[in-house]
C-alpha cells in the first residue's frame, strides 16, 4: 500500500490512544499495542515495529507530533488539521503549557489531503486565490468522488482538489462542471467565466473520478 496509508493508519492509532487517555502525551509502547491490527492491514510487511518507528519520524516531520525522548511523544495541538470538539463534562486533555477542554480530537482531512493542500500552498485550483489568515493561509480539500457511502471514492491524490471554501460548496452541490477531457471549469448558472483548472505537473487527476462527478453529482446534488 502507499506510504500515505501507513501514515494515516499510525495517525489513527495515535488519535485513538490520546482520545482514550484524555492526554496529548503517548508512548511508543502504546503505539506498539496496535501492531497486530496494523499487521492485518499490511500483511506483506514483516517488520511492523520498525515501520511504526519510521512513520512516527515522518509524522514528526509533518508537525503532527513532537518527540520528547525515551519513547515519549506528544500530539501537536497546533497542527492545522486537528479539530478539538468541545466537552460538556469538563474533562481535560493534559498539556504541559496549556489546558484545552475537549471531548475528542479528530483530523479534518486525511493526511494525504493535507499534503496535497500544502503542495499547492493553499491556492484554489478553480480561482487561483487563497484565504489569508492572521498567520497563514487556508484552503480545503475536495474529493471529486466523495469518500463516503454511497459514492465510495478513493483516497488518493488523483481524487483530490484544493479549493477555497466558496468553490468547495459549489462542487459539493454540483454547481460546477469539470470537463474530464479539457479540465475546463464552468458554473451551471454562468456565475463566473469558464476557466481551466489549475493543475501542477505532479498532479494527475483520476479520470474515473472526474467521469463519476460529471455523470452523478454535477447538476444533481
Amino acid at each position: 500500500m502507499a506510504d500515505w496509508t501507513w501514515k494515516q493508519t499510525v495517525a489513527d492509532a495515535i488519535l485513538e490512544i490520546v482520545n482514550s487517555r484524555h492526554s496529548l502525551g503517548f508512548t511508543l509502547s502504546e503505539v506498539y499495542e496496535f501492531e497486530g491490527l496494523i499487521q492485518t492491514k499490511f500483511p506483506n510487511n514483516n517488520f511492523v515495529k520498525q515501520k511504526i518507528r519510521q512513520v512516527l519520524q515522518q509524522l514528526r516531520d509533518l508537525g503532527f507530533l513532537t518527540f520528547s525522548g525515551d519513547g515519549n511523544y506528544q500530539l501537536n495541538p497546533s497542527f492545522s488539521e486537528l479539530e478539538f470538539e468541545p466537552l460538556s463534562d469538563f474533562r481535560q486533555f493534559s498539556n504541559p503549557t496549556t489546558k484545552t477542554v475537549v471531548r475528542n480530537i479528530r483530523l479534518r482531512n486525511t493526511l494525504l489531503a493535507f499534503d496535497v493542500k500544502d503542495r499547492y500552498q493553499n491556492i484554489c485550483q478553480v480561482c487561483r486565490n487563497t484565504v489569508e489568515l492572521r498567520q497563514n493561509s487556508y484552503a480545503e480539500a475536495h474529493h471529486i468522488r466523495p469518500l463516503g457511502t454511497p459514492h465510495l471514492g478513493p483516497d488518493n491524490e488523483g481524487n483530490i482538489l484544493v479549493v477555497c471554501p466558496n468553490h468547495h460548496v459549489m462542487l459539493d452541490r454540483g454547481a460546477i462542471s469539470i470537463d474530464p477531457e479539457s479540465l475546463l471549469v464552468k458554473h451551471i448558472r454562468e456565475a463566473f467565466e469558464p476557466r481551466e483548472l489549475l493543475l501542477a505537473d505532479w498532479h494527475q487527476l483520476d479520470r474515473r473520478s472526474l467521469d463519476y462527478y460529471f455523470e452523478t453529482i454535477y447538476g444533481k446534488a
